[in-house]
């Protein structure tokens, strides 16, 4: 007999195993109830909320794939562009982790917790002259920590352990899910201002300057710049959730259809053939398009002789 083999006399119900199959009122009708376990969210809330330097700070370096002994920047240092920049860019913007960082019953709201969150962003910053002329490009990155209170229902004084998680076990709290996506909005040049001669730091003696530096791009008349400044957008939901019994209505079990597999020796040959020519890829279209992008028709009056240096100058 196979490993998906059964005697077609086996009682395969819960109601064979001694009167254990309590919760399970399962048969071979259709529409029947069925008690499962699923996972109950409690209470959600979305954030959508942007980021600037006055939350951020400035852009600190990033841990380098490639270490080399003549980097100048450790992981976390502020960046300090080239002396000639003027003009910044951030690329490849990506929200590389989100961490629980505490999770604990709100001491005022019963059955409220508390929930901190940090939102690692990682990007590149890619620094050119004044005349356009590329310079470098540095791996960036910034953090954002946020607090929110959701509902998860009172902690319950019970251990739970599955060994579906090996063996995790848990003291009853819900647990959290957050989800986040990362927008680049800017990143500008910071130059010095407010009578500071560099930026604004614990261990400079321009520390007890009269602004907040960090809100300003100050003036690049006054000299290099001094650090970046990167404005981000972050969309994320977080939810609470429990795992709790339920009762459904149950339509009966779920029967996958056979696989159909191709042979492996098949000729890659087969079926080319009987694809419909590309014609439109070797006819250029007649419609009028934008003279200065590839973006939406704009209309007939459109001097499709332009070129793109045409638009740029």
């Amino acid at each position: 007999m196979g490993a998906f083999e059964f005697d077609s006399k086996a009682d395969l119900s819960a109601r064979s195993c001694n009167f254990c199959g309590n919760g399970s009122n399962e048969s071979n009708g259709r529409n029947e109830e069925t008690c499962i376990i699923v996972q109950k969210i409690f209470d959600q809330c979305r954030i959508q909320k942007c980021l600037g330097s006055s939350i951020l700070g400035p852009a600190r370096a990033a841990r380098s794939e490639t270490p080399s002994c003549n980097d100048m920047l450790c992981e976390g240092d502020i960046i300090i562009p080239p002396c000639n920049a003027a003009d910044v860019t951030i690329r490849d913007l990506d929200l590389t982790r989100i961490e629980i960082l505490r999770k604990r019953p709100n001491p005022l709201q019963k059955g409220c917790w508390d929930i901190e969150l940090k939102y690692v962003f990682n990007y590149t910053l890619e620094f050119r002259r004044a005349d356009g002329c590329f310079i470098g490009t540095i791996d960036a990155t910034n953090s954002h920590h946020l607090r929110v209170t959701l509902f998860g229902s009172t902690e319950a004084d019970v251990t739970t352990v599955t060994d579906q998680f090996e063996n995790a076990a848990s003291k009853g709290g819900p647990f959290i899910i957050a989800e986040g996506k990362a927008v680049a909005l800017n990143a500008e040049l910071r130059f010095p201002g407010c009578n500071t001669c560099n930026p604004c730091h614990s261990c400079n003696p321009c520390h007890s300057c009269d602004c907040d530096s960090s809100q300003s791009s100050g003036d690049a008349a006054l000299g290099a710049p001094i650090a970046v400044n990167v404005t981000i957008g972050l969309f994320t939901i977080v939810k609470l959730f429990r795992t709790v019994n339920i009762m459904v209505n149950s339509l009966g079990r779920c029967v996958p259809e056979r696989c159909t597999t191709n042979a492996t020796n098949s000729d890659p040959c087969n079926g080319f053939e009987d694809i419909r020519f590309p014609l439109d890829l070797f006819s250029p279209t007649a419609k009028p398009r934008s003279c200065c992008g590839f973006g939406t028709v704009f209309g007939d009056d459109c001097d499709t002789r332009r070129s793109r240096e045409d638009c740029d100058a």
